[in-house]
């Protein structure tokens, strides 16, 4: 019975992962109202055993939204722990985000988080507020050891990652990775204070969360 039931969670755990995976990616090619059918086809379910772990639509995406601010949080931790300078784990926190498309979510997931995103106590505004405040520490003690560009902030990396996550559908899959790969190591070149003068700070307003979660809401 016991060997049984432990059967039993190691299947309902895989398939949640499953959904959650096929999720992503169908919501990045086709949005949030995009068939759930189709996700649970991807997934290797069936709409039933989507709909028991995810009883509806809105709940989904919230899970879509924490995985990946979780996978954030665990490529920066791992980034921080690889490089004992701020600048190399930052480069290598951009090069993962640009990889793993994770900027591609930023402007899909928005328009169904906005209730999330009002007041102060929603556990996905908590976690992204923690998680933007780990990033602006790595972006000051990047800019204190004369690595990175002065005046740049998180939301300046953030909307980099957004822009390179995000193909030309006019062009096919190589082409755009081998663009995206330049264009990622221009970005990386612009930001890195060694290669311009440090002391020169980008001359323009600076843009807040709040205001960034407003042009996303307007992008949908």
């Amino acid at each position: 019975m016991a060997e049984s039931a432990t059967r039993l969670r190691a299947d309902a755990r895989r398939n949640r992962e499953q959904i959650i995976i096929a999720a992503r990616e169908v919501f990045l090619e086709q949005g949030i109202h995009a068939s759930l059918e189709e996700i649970a086809r991807r997934a290797g379910v069936n709409i039933a055993t989507l709909y028991r772990r995810f009883p509806d639509r809105h709940t989904l995406v919230q899970h879509v939204a924490m995985e990946n601010m979780a996978l954030v949080g665990e490529e920066l931790d791992r980034a921080t722990a690889e490089h004992p300078d701020a600048w190399g784990a930052l480069a290598q926190l951009i090069r993962r985000m640009v990889d793993l498309r994770v900027g591609g979510f930023m402007p899909v997931l928005a328009s169904g988080l906005e209730e999330d995103m009002r007041g102060e106590g929603g556990v996905l505004k908590v976690r992204r507020n923690q998680l933007f405040e780990r990033m602006e520490q790595l972006v000051s003690t990047a800019q204190q050891e004369g690595q990175l560009r002065q005046g740049v902030t998180p939301i300046d990396i953030m909307l980099g990652v957004i822009k390179l996550s995000r193909p030309l559908p006019v062009i096919g899959a190589e082409l755009n990775g081998l663009l995206i790969d330049q264009q990622l190591e221009l970005f990386l070149g612009g930001l890195h204070a060694v290669a311009l003068d440090a002391s020169e700070p980008l001359r323009r307003q600076r843009m807040t969360l709040d205001e960034l979660d407003r042009y996303l809401k307007r992008a949908e």
